[in-house]
């Protein structure tokens, strides 16, 4: 009975140990995968931007955007870097950031979250004409002062929702 009974033990305890094991081995698989989705971000980015004039948010706006358009512009690009978890200060209007976005994957892809986080920020409706593909970080500039519903585009980053 005793034998037994150690016998019923140790094949659980084997078991939990398994069981475990494959848990470490697909949370370092899951790890591991996040680290190199980022790298090649970052890479893609970095290579598609490389030798262009290194402007900030603020420079961005006020370059390539009407005064009324260059805090909005701003706003949406250092949005998008944050989401990318990149430096984008080489970016121009006709760039197709969507390239950039796709390159992440899953529920949580920086494509989703970028998204999620312009429609709220700039209380954008699922209402709105959302295009299949915006083409270029210009259009989707256009697009947000269009169906804007009043979105902050002072003290960006802040951290705090509109009104």
């Amino acid at each position: 009975m005793v034998i037994a009974a150690v016998a019923w033990f140790c094949s659980i305890r084997g078991l939990v140990w398994g069981f475990g094991g494959l848990f470490v081995v697909m949370m370092l698989v899951i790890l591991l995968h996040s680290i190199h989705e980022e790298h090649v971000i970052s890479r893609t980015v970095v290579d598609a931007l490389h030798g262009r004039d290194r402007l900030t948010d603020e420079e961005f706006g006020r370059r390539y955007y009407a005064n009324d358009l260059a805090p909005l512009a701003a706003q949406v690009r250092r949005m998008l870097a944050d989401n990318l978890g990149c430096d984008l200060s080489g970016m121009i209007p006709s760039d197709d950031f969507e390239k950039w976005l796709n390159l992440s994957s899953g529920p949580d892809s920086a494509a989703d979250s970028f998204f999620e986080e312009l429609a709220i920020e700039f209380q954008l409706s699922r209402d709105c004409p959302w295009p299949e593909r915006f083409g270029s970080f210009d259009v989707l500039v256009s697009f947000v002062k269009q169906y804007s519903g009043g979105g902050r585009t002072q003290n960006a980053g802040s951290g705090s929702l509109p009104a």
